[in-house]
């Protein structure tokens, strides 16, 4: 889910664009807002992003996003996303958006809020889902555009307000199984050595967090941008214990909610949930409820199973495979799984995981149903090529009205 909050105030937007200067050359500056999308609301912490094109004989240079006429951000690529507090009082606010090419000329846009006292709760829902679209073979597909996509909830279709195939910034959760099985085969160290080159090869703007866990879970507690105390944290996991899979799990996307943009887990582990002396569980939690979490936080995992029998090998309660509890953990909240037959791939796994965030499309929706009734909500996400095969979660739970 987007943002969520009861407001008294409802503003209506406008949206206008402004025409490009004057100037010589075929093609004008095209600026218009994706967030806020019309009609909606300015209060609070608010994400504004701004689409910018240009003729194909030139490229945008600089956007800028101004809140009555104080310049709130300058960017030199996209995405053109900042968020804003426009405070918890509500007043008339204009944003305005100018994009400059590499020819000199500008394009503008503004939207206008106006605040109109016509009710005491209004909700502003936005459906995040984020989605990796890939041919028969495998590749990704993208070129893709907002009308290739058709998405139902709960076999409703629904109109798709917000779209962009630009990288949105990540934040990453390194969750490392430490446990005393990674010790044989120098699982350990391999583990080590890949999940370095992983954070070597993201985006400077993405975050990342590193955690690691045997019968307890280790780690960083906010994502940093610094690459060096995510490296240190890395090479300072040592394997020992029992294996608290699901505490860890739950606790990794408890830390993750609510933060910004894409939240995504990459998880490496060898076995299953269980305290390393007893045929018992290692954890607390239940797999269910560590699903929730994930589903809850609106994490993406990608989930990556060490292990010759994993397919086969069953959890302490005999219900499911660990292979199964992976599959599911992935396929459901829009991550991919993944099963190297022998340690050493498991860099090349973790670059396939970097090369699959890096093209991903955004897109969002205002759902039909607006019932506040906190149920799960199923998602289908696919395009209108049926040869496509596109990978986004498969729903979230709506928000429960506030108890009186």
């Amino acid at each position: 889910m987007g943002l969520l909050r009861p407001v008294v105030l409802i503003a209506a937007l406008t949206v206008t664009a402004a025409a490009p200067q004057p100037t010589a050359g075929p093609g004008p500056v095209s600026v218009r807002f994706l967030d806020p999308a019309p009609p909606g609301l300015i209060l609070g912490p608010t994400r504004i992003t701004v689409d910018a094109t240009t003729s194909p004989e030139a490229r945008i240079l600089r956007v800028e996003i101004y809140a009555d006429d104080a310049l709130l951000s300058a960017f030199e690529r996209p995405p053109f996303t900042v968020t804003w507090d426009a405070g918890s009082g509500f007043v008339r606010v204009t944003l305005r958006a100018v994009a400059t090419d590499s020819l000199g000329r500008q394009g503008e846009a503004t939207l206008v809020a106006r605040p109109l006292h016509v009710g005491q709760y209004e909700e502003v829902r936005l459906v995040n889902v984020y989605a990796t679209v890939r041919d028969r073979k495998g590749n990704p597909v993208l070129d893709l555009a907002r009308d290739d996509f058709v998405l139902l909830e709960d076999g409703a279709p629904q109109t798709l307000t917000h779209f962009t195939s630009a990288k949105v910034p990540i934040t990453i959760a390194l969750l490392v199984d430490a446990s005393n099985s990674m010790n044989l085969g120098g699982k350990i160290q391999l583990a080590r050595k890949a999940a370095e080159e992983f954070v070597g090869s993201m985006d400077p703007e993405d975050r990342l967090m590193t955690l690691s866990f045997n019968d307890d879970l280790q780690g960083s507690l906010e994502p940093i941008a610094d690459r060096g105390p995510v490296k240190k944290a890395i090479e300072a996991i040592e394997a020992r214990g029992g294996t608290a899979l699901y505490d860890a799990l739950y606790r990794t996307a408890d830390r993750l909610a609510g933060l910004e943009g894409r939240r995504v887990i990459v998880l490496l582990s060898d076995g299953r949930d269980q305290a390393l002396t007893d045929n018992e569980p290692g954890s607390l939690h239940l797999y269910e409820e560590a699903l929730e979490k994930a589903h809850r936080s609106e994490v993406a995992v990608y989930a990556i199973g060490l292990g010759p029998h994993l397919d086969t090998e069953m959890d302490l309660r005999h219900e499911r495979s660990l292979k199964e509890i992976l599959d599911v953990l992935a396929r459901s909240t829009g991550g991919r799984s993944y099963y190297p037959e022998r340690p050493g791939q498991l860099s090349g796994v973790y670059r396939q995981i970097a090369a699959d965030l890096k093209a991903q499309y955004a897109l969002g929706y205002s759902p039909s149903n607006r019932a506040r009734d906190g149920r799960w909500r199923s998602i289908i996400l696919r395009t209108k090529n049926p040869g496509l095969e596109v990978q986004a979660r498969s729903g979230y739970y709506a928000p429960a009205s506030p108890a009186r």
